[in-house]
């Protein structure tokens, strides 16, 4: 009897548990976000360090800590219901684990591993977004937030190092007692003259002032530049805790977004398109979403999705190579187009489709970067199995550089067919 009342309340008490990972329709939150302008290595923070270089937490086993890092604004947690920190995570080092961050001088948070990438992930190059709950307790309202960071000793090379691309600090309120913007996404129509785009309008307002911002979104299959495998998910994440890889952003009225959906891929469901209304006060209101359905006769795009994805796809390493499946008819293929996120691509040395070389190179060294590339020769292109691959990375003046890291889940591949 004891045993199933203590189980009536542990449901119970999941029921009413708050919910942690990204804003859902009707949410009202702010974000506080931080990112290292002074930073190296893409304006990132480094935290870990080379055996001897970098002092472990006060001689203990808990690994590489970083100084502690005062947040510039001013935390507002009036009705505030719960706190989330998001960290734009790149695993940097292969082997690197232990991620963890403290609030303020509290208690360690572990941050998890992404669930979809192969254990260990840290033997796959990464770069992700997860979501970490945060006590409310441990947040101060006013300026004087800190946090800290660390990663585990342990490496294999004695030099563990995960690179932050930035930090936010995500917290909601109640939406019945937070004076709050409001709107809705008023209307959405195919543009004009094509058979492809839609044009996206949305009505917002807010009784604290002006809008700031509104960002619109959309929850559909497409490549993964979120870095967890999830194809379909609401498509966005954030770079130095700036909005990006989204629908679009509009910051003044009327609040329009075209959207070119030439490389969006065919949908088994109809797409729900959401907006984000950001007042001048940093306030955030989710609207409700709307469904609008691809309808494009005549043209038809197929989302290849990886696998067989290297491990340490580092090119500096040797060639890589990964595996994708065509299931239309290769004579009907007008052009493909490439997705993939790395970071370092300066140091790429070529792609290449069934041994054919498709591509050359693009992108910063040291930096993160999202490739969209298209190639409007096919015919490499075979039904069934292909194969994908990365050239290694010569020496530049006999000296080895760094190469491209291409992140999980690896060298998305989307094909257009049109009919004749």
């Amino acid at each position: 009897m004891l045993r199933r009342a203590v189980l009536l309340i542990i449901i119970a008490f999941s029921s009413i548990a708050p919910v942690f990972a990204s804003p859902v329709p009707g949410d009202v939150f702010r974000e506080y976000t931080w990112y290292s302008v002074t930073g190296d290595a893409g304006q990132a923070l480094r935290v870990g360090g080379k055996r001897g270089q970098y002092h472990p937490d006060r001689g203990s086993a808990h690994g590489y800590v970083n100084a502690p890092i005062e947040l510039p604004d001013e935390f507002d947690l009036q009705l505030a219901v719960k706190a989330e920190v998001v960290i734009e995570k790149i695993l940097c080092h292969d082997g690197t684990r232990g991620l963890a961050i403290r609030i303020n001088d509290h208690g360690w948070i572990e941050v998890p591993e992404c669930a979809n990438i192969p254990t260990p992930q840290w033997d796959y190059q990464h770069h992700t977004y997860p979501v970490v709950p945060i006590p409310l307790e441990q947040l101060r309202a006013g300026m004087g937030n800190t946090f800290q960071m660390r990663v585990a000793p342990e490496q294999e090379w004695n030099w563990p190092q995960n690179l932050i691309n930035g930090v936010h600090f995500r917290i909601y309120y109640d939406a019945a007692k937070k004076p709050h913007p409001t709107g809705r996404i008023a209307s959405l129509r195919t543009e004009e003259g094509t058979r492809e785009g839609v044009q996206i309008e949305v009505e917002a307002s807010s009784p604290n002032g002006a809008i700031r911002r509104v960002d619109i979104i959309g929850r559909y299959e497409d490549v993964n530049f979120e870095g967890d495998g999830r194809y379909t998910q609401w498509h966005y994440h954030h770079f130095h805790g700036a909005i990006t890889n989204h629908i679009g952003s509009v910051q003044k009225a009327p609040w329009q977004v075209a959207w070119d959906t030439t490389w969006v891929p065919d949908q088994k469901e109809p797409i729900k398109i959401a907006a984000r209304i950001v007042d001048e006060t940093g306030l955030i209101f989710m609207t409700a979403a709307e469904r609008w359905t691809l309808d494009r006769p005549g043209v038809s795009v197929e989302l290849c999705k990886p696998y067989d994805i290297p491990k340490k796809w580092v090119t500096r390493s040797g060639e890589h190579a990964e595996h994708f499946d065509l299931k239309g008819d290769p004579a009907q293929a007008a052009a493909i187009q490439l997705a993939w996120s790395s970071w370092s691509p300066g140091y790429m040395n070529g792609l290449y489709i069934n041994d054919v070389k498709v591509f050359d190179c693009e992108g910063p060294k040291y930096k993160y970067f999202a490739h969209r590339v298209t190639v409007d020769d096919v015919s490499m292109l075979k039904r069934g199995r292909n194969t994908l691959k990365t050239g290694k990375t010569p020496l530049y003046n006999g000296q080895m550089v760094h190469g491209m890291e291409v992140n999980w889940p690896g060298i998305m591949v989307l094909v257009r067919y049109e009919e004749n």
